[in-house]
């Protein structure tokens, strides 16, 4: 006797999530595994939305809870978007770690298509002085060192503007500025990723455009041999410009990185439409607001290595 449609198409579904886990054997090489888990992801997706289309009872799409990491990450973001813009050679020393976005308002060739927008070029949290840090005061001045460190290097790059090879152009500090959130401890840390996953800016390490602006720099017995994409386009750090360093990327693969990463992600322009684009992430009725978590350049470009100067970003 032939089953009805409804178990005939259950059973086949039944029969190819046990060949689907026969496939993978007792010892499956990394790459079959990943396939494997990367294909039911995806059809975990659709059966949800297969069981959601044939319930007769609405569920929302999703249940606001405040203490969720995703949803901390987009208060936090949102604040941080209230906060007003100030010039980055402004910053003066207070109180406070937290979240903070950087602006560009200039004419560098490469970031012409962010310039004067919504999209920061870097975004970065300040971790407190102390872990369990319950007040401004105990978190220290944390937030604000950051941006004057960055501050430092940007102005570090612009005095080198009279020695820069014709293909470079400089940067300038008057040209870029920030705003900045002081949070509860912890709270910066999904911010800080929401941001990332939001913007992808051009210069975050997670973007693998033109990262490095936020290293530090090592001694001279410690030095690696490449320099970062940062510091090939933006040179001016005395342990960046060592003879020995070879250049990460060059000025054209940096360029085409921007370019592909702001074709995909292109810049906000409207400060009105951002809000409303964070806003649309709590709501628990219209279609769910995708995030990449992949770099726009795609996962396989290679990013920072272990071996370039200056050691790890900073973020």
């Amino acid at each position: 006797m032939a089953l009805a449609p409804d178990r005939a198409a259950i059973k086949a579904l039944e029969e190819a999530l046990q060949a689907v886990l026969a496939a993978a054997g007792n010892d499956p090489p990394p790459t079959v595994v990943r396939r494997i888990r990367e294909g039911l992801a995806a059809h975990a997706v659709a059966l949800e939305a297969a069981r959601f289309a044939t319930d007769p009872i609405k569920m929302p799409r999703a249940t606001f809870d405040p203490a969720d990491p995703k949803a901390i990450g987009r208060m936090v973001s949102i604040a941080l978007l209230a906060q007003p813009l100030i010039p980055l050679a402004d910053v003066r020393a207070a109180y406070g770690s937290g979240v903070y976005a950087i602006y560009y308002r200039g004419d560098h060739p490469l970031y012409a298509g962010i310039s004067g927008s919504e999209t920061p070029i870097y975004v970065g949290k300040a971790d407190p002085a102390n872990d369990d840090a319950s007040t401004t005061r105990e978190q220290g001045a944390k937030l604000t060192g950051r941006l004057l460190e960055h501050a430092g290097t940007i102005s570090t790059a612009e005095g080198y503007a009279d020695r820069l090879p014709a293909h470079l152009s400089p940067i300038r500090l008057d040209d870029f500025v920030c705003r900045r959130l002081v949070c509860a401890t912890n709270a910066q840390l999904v911010a800080e990723k929401h941001l990332i996953r939001t913007f992808w800016p051009i210069w975050n390490s997670e973007t693998k455009a033109c990262w490095g602006m936020s290293k530090h720099g090592d001694a001279a017995t410690t030095r690696a041999n490449k320099r970062s994409p940062w510091d090939v386009v933006h040179p001016g750090r005395a342990w960046a410009l060592d003879a020995r360093l070879v250049d990460s990327l060059t000025p054209a693969e940096i360029e085409l990185r921007i370019t592909n990463t702001l074709a995909r992600v292109p810049a906000r322009r409207d400060h009105a439409a951002l809000l409303e684009e964070m806003l649309a992430g709590f709501r628990q009725d219209d279609g769910a607001v995708e995030e990449r978590d992949e770099p726009p350049v795609g996962e396989e470009a290679a990013g920072p290595a272990p071996d370039e100067a200056g050691g790890a970003d900073d973020t």
